[in-house]
């Protein structure tokens, strides 16, 4: 997909403010796979995923009156369709991080199992489990910015805390699973001998 920039989110806000369905839905078709993307990162079941992503665009389309075209509506959206996911897991009581996280988690903080001796399916899990041990902040703010590509600003306006605060978060996170990853490196290096 290609990215929009700023000015392209903007006029297109304007034009759905004013009930303009085309536009509409061209931002429905262009935000849809981010946003059930980020949605199955919180829920892991892809049905569900789809319909509270549909879900977030009937709240737009109903509250476009409202849409105020100089902030940015792709947080908007990621806001939304965050609060409804918080809001099913709450009610189901369950917390998920899908696989496909956990291996890029292992990219992102730039650890490789050097001496092959973990096998890959091992450490998914661990990072899986590294992740989902985060506070859940921390965890928002990583996954908003390495896996949906929000930047500090966009993704203060989703969590409704500061850029400086969303650096904090992510910083804090990365350290933890390089920290957890060391450890586990060592035990598994210990327990070899």
């Amino acid at each position: 997909m290609n990215q929009l920039t700023d000015e392209q989110i903007e006029a297109i806000a304007g034009k759905i403010k004013r009930s303009d369905k085309k536009a509409f839905d061209n931002f429905f078709r262009l935000m849809y796979p981010q946003l059930t993307g980020f949605a199955m990162g919180y829920l892991r079941d892809k049905n569900l995923a789809y319909d509270i992503v549909q879900d977030s665009f009937v709240i737009l389309w109903q509250k476009r009156t409202g849409i105020e075209p100089e902030k940015s509506l792709r947080s908007y959206m990621y806001r939304t369709v965050r609060n409804r996911c918080l809001n099913e897991l709450r009610n189901h009581s369950k917390v998920t991080v899908s696989s496909e996280l956990a291996e890029n988690v292992m990219m992102t903080v730039e650890m490789k199992n050097e001496d092959g001796n973990v096998d890959k399916d091992s450490l998914i899990n661990r990072f899986r489990e590294w992740i989902t041990a985060l506070p859940e902040r921390q965890r928002e703010a990583f996954e908003l910015s390495r896996y949906e590509g929000l930047n500090h600003e966009e993704i203060a306006d989703v969590m409704n805390i500061s850029a400086k605060t969303v650096n904090n978060h992510i910083v804090a996170a990365i350290n933890q699973l390089r920290e957890n990853y060391k450890q586990f490196k060592h035990e598994t290096s210990t327990s070899d001998e």
